[in-house]
């Protein structure tokens, strides 16, 4: 499902990583951890065609990453933290477009209520805490069809309640069925605290 081989990313002067390789299989979880400022949200950058690498190559799927792709952006659901939303749309109104333009029908109200944030669907994004946004934005990721899932630092500003969210949110069920047979991917960022 992701291939990452002999991948190279440098800043400047600074080497981020080098010859970086692995690959994760339909199905399997990927934890990229470390301290601050090694790559890792860079690496997820690159996943999702957000970044470029400076040597080696990244496949989704078979797919290098292109986000200008239907194919692409259909196969990938990433959450990085760089919240895009429409200033006058409710946390319902966002949820029913993303599942509209993958074409499935979810239960919103139910995915709301499996993030704890039920109450919240006639709220604007813009006026949520931040670990209501972070509901959201997992609930956003998750209930969407896709094949691989990139998260950076998905347990930001969640208490220990919200650190389950990616766990208990109901995708459609299509997506269950399928995730169940086949499996999903997901590539996870996050920081090694000491």
């Amino acid at each position: 499902m992701l291939s990452v081989t002999d991948a190279t990313r440098r800043i400047d002067a600074q080497t981020l990583f080098t010859d970086l390789t692995f690959t994760v299989a339909r199905g399997e979880c990927a934890a990229i951890v470390g301290p601050n400022g090694v790559g890792k949200s860079s690496l997820l950058r690159v996943i999702v065609d957000d970044d470029l690498l400076d040597e080696g190559a990244v496949l989704v799927d078979g797919l290098p990453p292109d986000d200008r792709s239907p194919d692409f952006r259909r196969l990938v659901s990433a959450e990085l933290g760089d919240q895009a939303v429409f200033y006058d749309a409710t946390v319902g109104e966002h949820l029913a477009l993303i599942a509209a333009s993958h074409g499935v029908d979810p239960d919103i109200d139910a995915m709301l209520d499996d993030a704890g944030i039920g109450a919240l669907r006639d709220r604007f994004p813009h006026t949520l805490s931040t670990g209501q946004r972070q509901r959201f934005a997992l609930v956003a990721a998750f209930g969407r069809p896709a094949g691989l899932i990139v998260l950076d630092e998905p347990e930001r500003g969640l208490d220990t309640e919200g650190a389950g969210v990616g766990r208990r949110v109901d995708p459609p069920v299509d997506r269950r069925r399928r995730r169940r047979r086949d499996g999903y991917t997901q590539s996870v960022a996050g920081r090694c605290v000491r």
